[in-house]
């Protein structure tokens, strides 16, 4: 399967959209759309439901893009993981400080409130 990040925007944050496999080959692409979403200084939720791979590749680049919206004084949260990349999340702990939700209404309810693309 290809892979392929949409960016949408909501009222609240921007939905990165991420389809196929997160790997050595797709990081850049990924991990550029979600320094891009964050480098705007607005909230981002990453929707991950049609990920159908995540290795230790993109498991760094969420780990950089959640390093670098803390050091920009934004915020990133995952939705919608499979699960098979939920379990990678698990095992590594990342799912601990990178928060991970089932829906976008639960992401964006824990959004700060002065939160703003």
């Amino acid at each position: 399967m290809d892979f392929d990040v949409h960016l949408m925007h909501h009222d609240r944050c921007t939905l990165v959209r991420v389809q196929g496999e997160i790997d050595v080959v797709s990081r850049q692409q990924f991990e550029k759309a979600m320094f891009d979403v964050i480098d705007t200084g607005g909230p981002m939720v990453v929707d991950m439901r049609q990920v159908t791979f995540c290795d230790s590749t993109g498991l760094n680049a969420i780990v950089a893009a959640n390093r670098r919206a803390g050091e920009r004084g934004t915020v990133i949260a995952l939705i919608a993981l499979p699960e098979r990349v939920e379990r990678v999340f698990r095992i590594t702990g990342i799912d601990k400080f990178v928060p991970v939700y089932e829906t976008l209404g639960g992401a964006l309810n824990a959004l700060p409130s002065t939160a703003r693309p």
